[in-house]
């Protein structure tokens, strides 16, 4: 399976509500995935959901649930990490094809973000619950832009849009999910592929020329 960790330190910067959203618009699209609950707060509820729903609050279930997305070439596997773990953040980056912080436009958040995308090389920012308003939009913009030049090619566009009834994602059962909400959750989806296949293809390359660097000392 195809492995995506929505990770970051601040809470309330959807990554809930994300995961969940990812793992419908997979669905939308015709390909199974599966959501995995790593928040020892948190309780399992999957009725309704036309996706799996996988328990990995304790390490070893999550260790598990990784494993066997090793071994299975179909779907896709996303893990909502939670927040204020920065180890449990650091630790699961290492184990999945995508890590992806998502923010808010707020300076907050844009602080967070910035912090976890130092520490994390490998992972991208995704703006989520984005304004709509022109006015909201130009100033969220301008704090993309900042974020954007100290982390060249690592935000994610276009943004998430703030969609009221995205919380229904987060209810006991899902239920039929409004019109708006499928359409945000298949946007969401294909961008995820669109930047997971890109980002495999630059990782790979990196790996390559580092194995190659390591012949030729090798051999020197």
């Amino acid at each position: 399976m195809k492995s995506v960790a929505i990770l970051g330190e601040k809470g309330g910067t959807t990554k809930t509500a994300s995961s969940h959203l990812l793992c419908l618009g997979a669905y939308l699209c015709g390909i199974p995935a599966a959501y995995v609950l790593t928040d020892p707060k948190r309780k399992v509820r999957g009725e309704g959901r036309p996706y799996a729903v996988l328990d990995g609050r304790l390490p070893e279930q999550l260790a598990l649930i990784l494993e066997s997305a090793r071994s299975n070439l179909n779907g896709w596997l996303v893990i909502d990490g939670g927040g204020n773990r920065p180890d449990f953040d650091l630790e699961v980056s290492r184990h999945v094809g995508l890590t992806i912080i998502p923010f808010r436009a707020s300076e907050e958040d844009i602080d967070t973000v910035a912090q976890s995308l130092a520490v994390m090389p490998g992972a991208l920012a995704w703006p989520t619950a984005w304004p709509t308003n022109s006015f909201a939009v130009s100033a969220a913009e301008y704090l993309v832009d900042g974020l954007g030049k100290a982390f060249p090619q690592r935000i994610i566009h276009p943004p998430i849009p703030f969609v009221n009834s995205i919380a229904d994602l987060l209810s006991a059962s899902l239920g039929s999910p409004s019109t708006t909400v499928r359409q945000a959750a298949r946007r969401a989806f294909e961008t995820l592929c669109d930047y997971f296949e890109g980002h495999v293809r630059v990782e790979d390359q990196a790996e390559d020329a580092g194995a190659g660097k390591r012949v030729a000392r090798s051999g020197s």
